[in-house]
């Protein structure tokens, strides 16, 4: 019962209700031209912000999500008696339904509405419940929810699947890599100094180094260069800072972890060991683009 009637104070408090008494008419005059201004910059600010997410969804979402819809679910909630507690409480956990059997239809997991009111009036009119019973019900509400959890990890793996295979399958992605195949070629046949990994890393030794390598869990101070293969500069640091093999991209990684104290390697990455087929458009790198990194190391703490 505690926590119907915290769920029902909530409600009421989301709503601007109250149920300890009414202002007199004479503090309701004073402060009647302060609360339409508050009411006008609280629409005019929550609308704005609303609008600025809303702006950001893609085209196919925006066109589930219709503005007209969007206020007239909002004007039921808000325009309501806010003297009707238990009207407002049903609406809180309805809402929280809504939101659970929105993420099952999602991810495919059929849920009747219909059957889940009957099922929750039938047992919210009882007239009683013993905590037993409660907790049979609950116990076979948990295993068939883990089910439906289930259900729905396999569904966003396999949409994930999809979406990934799409993107390696794309036009760009798979021109890209047939760039990056032939730069490299044509790098290693000019200059037999070009090694590659079996990873598929292909790296230049320009400076040895001494000392033991960074390794994969060591660490070093790191100034560097990236280019894409037209020459264009994405990135850079000429001051050095400080990297660790095991958290950047995982051919930076691999060529980190053979380089020593005053090494200095170009370092030729494959998409699939750079950012593969996501790319980084803020960085201005395509799906599956090769990088090409110079890169000079000081201040080794390798790995033990």
């Amino acid at each position: 019962m505690k926590k119907l009637i915290m769920v029902c104070g909530v409600a009421a408090i989301m709503l601007g209700a109250t149920s300890c008494g009414k202002s007199s008419s004479s503090d309701n005059n004073a402060n009647k031209g302060f609360g339409d201004s508050l009411s006008v910059a609280m629409g005019a600010a929550q609308g704005s912000r609303l609008l600025s997410e809303y702006m950001t969804l893609p085209e196919d979402q925006k066109a589930n999500l219709k503005k007209e819809d969007i206020l007239r679910g909002l004007k039921q909630v808000i325009m309501t008696d806010t003297t009707q507690q238990g009207y407002l409480t049903g609406l809180s956990f309805g809402l929280q339904l809504a939101g659970q059997l929105y993420r099952y239809d999602e991810a495919g997991v059929p849920v009747d509405r219909a059957k889940l009111y009957e099922a929750y009036a039938k047992a919210f009119s009882s007239d009683s419940v013993d905590s037993e019973q409660m907790r049979n019900l609950q116990m076979d509400f948990q295993k068939l929810a883990e089910q439906a959890q289930q259900k729905m990890m396999e569904h966003y793996q396999k949409q994930e699947a999809a979406a990934r295979e799409a993107k390696e399958n794309s036009p760009e992605a798979k021109e890209n890599v047939a760039k990056g195949e032939a730069y490299l070629k044509d790098m290693m046949a000019k200059d037999p100094a070009i090694k590659m990994s079996e990873s598929g890393l292909a790296y230049k030794v320009i400076n040895e180094g001494s000392g033991d390598a960074v390794g994969a869990n060591g660490s070093a101070k790191v100034k560097y260069t990236g280019k894409l293969i037209d020459g264009k500069v994405f990135d850079s640091n000429s001051e050095g800072v400080v990297m660790n093999p095991n958290r950047v991209v995982a051919g930076f990684g691999e060529g980190l972890s053979m380089m020593k104290n005053g090494s200095h390697y170009v370092l030729y990455i494959p998409g699939k060991l750079a950012y593969g087929v996501d790319g980084n458009p803020q960085a201005g790198i395509a799906p599956n683009a090769m990088l090409v990194f110079e890169v000079e190391t000081s201040e080794v703490n390798p790995g033990k």
